[in-house]
């Protein structure tokens, strides 16, 4: 038997081992593996944890609902709401790093370091090599924040009405479950791309768009989802009371209603001496509760990402189209 060592398989056949990647596609992976493959594996043991809670969340429900509201209210107290909150300050995360780690870095980086002109001095036109770029990280961005936002709402659901008290428009709950997540994301790796094309400096690019994000989170902060949908409404006799919440919504505003069905704020009289004199006299007959309900939040969460996504996608056109006319 010959003892020479066997030639690698591509000498001697004279063809190339099989990848799955080839061509552009191939040299942009190679390029930014480092970030994919760090979103990846953060995103996979993101999931895990989740999924993890969410077994040690369904361990303890079950008999906590058993013994009772207070026995459940202790044990979510111990065993869910920190965690559970850990858990939305990650994921309030997830839009800084597709910003600032995938987007800003996508573009800029190669303008730093003269990828750009070597790539396109090839067979290679500027348009495909941004569109490849811009496919990888957008197809990246997605598959994490799809997989983080299923298991976050995979372990909220069952608990859903414990988690601050029910109040499912909190920006916690609202804007990491759902579709919200992967259209934010998006939003911010498309404002982190733009940056990086116009700016042409990484470190910039990176400080520009976490700039964004942080104006981002304080715009939107506590507004949500009020202007997705139309509030309901229930009305009850002034002598019966404010009408009772019905289960998984949540409060709007409260109102009182005078007899024209003019509208006062809900502490009209609640000071006064007499408050049932001066109900009278202010001709207030009823009360009226505005609420959103619990089969609402979906309808509200699609149209919120529907409008981020439109903004994300005019960015990344905007991103081609720029990148394709102008010298890089």
């Amino acid at each position: 038997m010959s003892t020479a060592v066997e030639e690698p398989l591509a000498e001697r056949t004279g063809k190339q081992p099989p990848r799955i990647l080839r061509g552009l596609p191939w040299l942009v992976w190679r390029q930014h593996r480092v970030a994919f493959v760090a979103c990846l594996l953060l995103t996979a043991a993101g999931c895990v944890h989740m999924l993890w809670q969410r077994h040690v969340t369904l361990a303890w429900l079950g008999p906590a609902r058993a013994h009772g509201p207070f026995k459940l209210v202790e044990a979510s107290g111990q065993a869910y709401a920190e965690s559970f909150q850990n858990a939305a300050g990650l994921m309030s995360l997830v839009p800084v790093v597709a910003g600032v780690f995938l987007g800003a870095p996508l573009i800029s980086g190669d303008r730093e370091r003269g990828t750009v002109q070597l790539v396109t001095t090839q067979s290679v036109t500027r348009g495909r090599w941004l569109a490849v770029k811009l496919g990888a990280a957008v197809l990246i961005t997605v598959a994490c924040s799809a997989a983080l936002s299923a298991a976050f709402t995979a372990w909220w659901e069952p608990a859903r009405d414990l988690f601050n008290a029910g109040d499912w428009s909190s920006d916690d709950v609202f804007s990491n479950t759902g579709p919200v997540p992967v259209a934010v994301a998006l939003l911010h790796l498309a404002v982190g791309v733009a940056l990086g094309l116009f700016v042409r400096r990484t470190l910039l690019a990176m400080g520009l768009t976490l700039g964004f994000a942080v104006v981002w989170n304080l715009a939107l902060s506590g507004h949500l989802p009020h202007g997705f949908a139309k509030p309901r409404v229930l009305v009850n006799p002034v002598e019966e009371g404010q009408p009772a919440l019905p289960e998984g919504a949540v409060r709007y505003d409260n109102w009182t209603v005078d007899a024209r069905g003019g509208l006062h704020g809900f502490g009209t009289c609640f000071n006064e001496s007499t408050p049932a004199e001066c109900r009278t006299n202010k001709g207030i007959v009823a009360e009226r509760l505005e609420y959103f309900g619990y089969d609402q939040m979906p309808g509200m969460q699609w149209t919120h990402a529907a409008l981020v996504l439109a903004a994300a996608l005019a960015i990344l056109a905007l991103t081609l189209w720029w990148g394709r006319r102008r010298p890089l």
